[in-house]
């Protein structure tokens, strides 16, 4: 497991050459959301603008100091790190994976539920994620008495990202087809999707969190009863466009 200091510069310095390319493809995956959709969910659009403005603008200079781990809230004594965490991004392309995923999920969300209901849905599964990180964290300490997991830092909206996820794969039915050479279909129930995402951004993405994605991933389980008996299952985009 490749963590501590080291392990977050390296995070934060990845592709600092290449600046504003990661932002200009966020903007090309927002304009692929229906133009009805952004309209009514305003929340998430400001959302999406601020975390742009605050990367932009270099507000927060040293993101890594405000990451949440066990090592920073107990011995530093970071308390502020458990909120702080969620504004942060250890860099632009880190910023443009969460906000994809965010702004593809999150504006059916609230389409759904609208901007108050949906604000306290999202808060609910960020504090859920992250209580759940630092508790796996720490039951992998216990087991392993390896140190790197007391410093696995929590920094960003992943978590929500991957809860949200879960919420939305589990209101579509039905399964995801793929065939093989052999000539037979293969076939993944779109409610594993979540499951699925959790290993496959390792390849293209190895330096994130596994353990801060699984937390995301159980928050959405935790949740889906809740939501569902509350709510409902999350509308598709198909639907939304038939109804503007």
């Amino acid at each position: 497991m490749n963590n501590g200091s080291n392990h977050i510069h390296r995070l934060y310095n990845l592709n600092l050459s290449h600046r504003g390319i990661a932002i200009c493809l966020l903007v090309v995956q927002v304009l692929r959301i229906p133009i009805g959709a952004l309209l009514r969910s305003p929340m998430c659009c400001l959302v999406t603008m601020v975390f742009v403005f605050i990367e932009l603008s270099v507000i927060i200079k040293a993101p890594a100091e405000f990451c949440s781990s066990i090592h920073t809230l107990v011995l530093d004594g970071r308390w502020q790190n458990l909120i702080m965490s969620h504004f942060c991004h250890l860099n632009e392309w880190h910023m443009y994976h969460n906000l994809t995923g965010f702004v593809r999920h999150a504006v059916w969300v609230e389409v759904l539920v609208g901007w108050r209901s949906s604000l306290v849905v999202f808060i609910h599964l960020m504090v859920r994620s992250q209580i759940l990180h630092l508790f796996i964290n720490h039951l992998l300490y216990i087991l392993t008495e390896d140190e790197a997991y007391s410093k696995d830092c929590f920094i960003g909206i992943s978590g929500l990202v991957f809860a949200i996820n879960v919420l939305s794969n589990l209101s579509v039915k039905g399964a995801w087809e793929f065939q093989l050479t052999t000539g037979r279909v293969f076939r993944i129930p779109k409610a594993a999707i979540a499951w699925c995402d959790l290993f496959l951004i390792q390849f293209p993405v190895p330096t994130s969190s596994l353990v801060g994605h699984l937390a995301g991933v159980l928050a959405g389980l935790s949740y889906q009863s809740t939501f569902f008996k509350r709510y409902g299952p999350i509308q598709q985009d198909m639907e939304i466009r038939e109804s503007d």
